[in-house]
């Protein structure tokens, strides 16, 4: 399968810089978003752009990036969705957007009867890493599919994991997600203590990274500091990201069924329910942390 033409369906916080790398790589692109704001950037670029998911069917390979199962399904099956727009060679329909591996498996139900191969395809790394091109990837699909689509991945990451058959790249997503939420909420408030007892990142980080306090953030000096930079540069990102956050969680719960209590989990989860004002500031204050001073 020689792929040429490739539709990102929602060109939020992550699907932007994602379709900018996939732009920016050759491949001929169209982009789908409800929202005529998340467009205009594209437009500009000469970049063909649509609000029905319908009109992209016609590409090579169609993109999925939105944020809860019931988006995706619409965008796939819905009225103006993919499937109301075949007409010729049904595309690859990639979704790495985080959803649930049975979510996966109802659509492979419903498409593949069409011709629409289905393949999942989740990230990791956040919109510093989307812009940089450095995502991690988990693939879960048909082994020719993911060859096919090796070249368009690594416009968009460099660390491709092939994690077994559909909605297995879903389910590494998901408990990689649950570590990382952890980390993400925990990390914020020992940087904070670190700050308000007058340590400087650069000079603390490199401890971090060579101790028991390692994290995703530990690598560079300003990784945390432009991470929290990016996730919450208003009250209104910062909500947002929550809401994903919590919905993340709440998919690891829902897999992890009658397995264990997971009293943690469950424990974090409830939690973050009451994140607010002081979790934001705190957010704010690390990543002013990387502020040059001048």
């Amino acid at each position: 399968m020689t792929i040429r033409k490739v539709a990102v369906i929602g060109v939020g916080a992550m699907g932007n810089p994602m379709a900018r790398r996939i732009h920016a790589a050759g491949y001929e692109l169209t982009v789908c978003d409800t929202s005529d704001k998340a467009l205009a950037p594209f437009a500009e670029l000469g970049v063909a752009t649509t609000t029905r998911a319908a009109d992209c069917a016609g590409c090579d390979v169609v993109i999925i990036l939105v944020a809860t199962p019931d988006q995706a399904r619409q965008v796939a099956l819905g009225e103006g969705g993919l499937r109301a727009g075949l007409s010729g060679t049904p595309p690859l329909l990639v979704v790495m957007g985080t959803v649930a591996p049975a979510s996966m498996h109802e659509l492979q139900r419903e498409l593949e009867p069409l011709g629409i191969r289905v393949v999942d395809a989740p990230i990791s790394g956040g919109v510093v890493k989307a812009r940089d091109g450095t995502l991690a990837i988990m693939m879960g699909g048909r082994a020719d599919d993911l060859d096919a689509l090796q070249p368009l991945m690594a416009s968009m990451g460099t660390s491709l994991f092939r994690c077994g058959a559909l909605g297995a790249g879903q389910a590494t997503k998901i408990v990689n997600n649950a570590m990382g939420i952890a980390s993400i909420m925990v990390a914020a408030e020992a940087y904070r203590i670190g700050l308000d007892n007058g340590l400087r990142l650069e000079d603390a980080v490199p401890v971090f990274e060579a101790s028991s306090g390692r994290n995703f953030f530990t690598h560079g000096a300003r990784d945390a500091s432009d991470a929290y930079a990016a996730w919450a540069p208003t009250r209104a990102d910062f909500n947002s990201l929550q809401a994903i956050i919590r919905k993340d969680l709440d998919l690891a719960l829902a897999i992890g069924g009658d397995a264990a209590s997971l009293p943690v989990m469950r424990a974090l989860r409830a939690m973050l329910d009451g994140i607010g004002d002081e979790t934001f500031e705190t957010w704010r204050t690390v990543a002013r942390a990387g502020t040059p001073v001048s």
